[in-house]
């Protein structure tokens, strides 16, 4: 019998602090999202015909700003997918994060429910770019988060950097 591949699932968190103007994603100011979780997992209820019987090998929560999500919903989200999928023994769980929205505890719950990778959106290390970016963290924000997160356990996490950006040399 055919073997069919693993499979890498995307999941959308759309709100942030405030939409950056440079944003092409679906993204929107956070407002009420009671609900948002259950509406996923009964978004891939209608979908499970057509991965049953494949392992998901790697998980991407990105947005919008997944870290603003609390560690109760993160939680009953993970709860649910492992209910309803087959997870990859090594499996990568990545989450976006924006510097501004850091806060030891929470990242740390994070860890623990299962995210071990972190995709931290510095874009840039100078104060003037993330203020014409309409960023909500500073430099020093970025920094400390990138510090923090290898303190909480994240060997593995990524920055997102910005280049070509209006009076910006390399």
């Amino acid at each position: 019998m055919l073997e069919l591949p693993p499979l890498a699932l995307y999941i959308h968190y759309p709100w942030c602090v405030k939409k950056c103007p440079y944003c092409d994603f679906n993204s929107h100011e956070l407002s009420d999202n009671r609900g948002y979780i259950d509406a996923l997992l009964d978004d891939l209820d209608n979908d499970l015909t057509y991965v049953q019987g494949r392992s998901i090998y790697s998980i991407f929560i990105g947005g919008g700003t997944p870290s603003l999500m609390s560690e109760e919903d993160l939680s009953k989200l993970f709860d649910g997918l492992r209910l309803r999928l087959n997870f990859d023994d090594d499996i990568e769980i990545t989450l976006e994060a924006n510097p501004g929205t850091f806060e030891v505890e929470k990242f740390s719950a994070f860890r623990d429910i299962g995210v071990n990778r972190l995709s931290i959106g510095v874009q840039s290390f100078n104060n003037e770019h993330l203020k014409s970016l309409g960023r909500i963290h500073s430099a020093d924000n970025a920094i400390y988060a990138c510090e923090q997160a290898k303190q909480v356990g994240f060997d593995n996490f990524n920055i997102d950097l910005m280049y070509g950006l209006q009076n910006q040399t390399i």
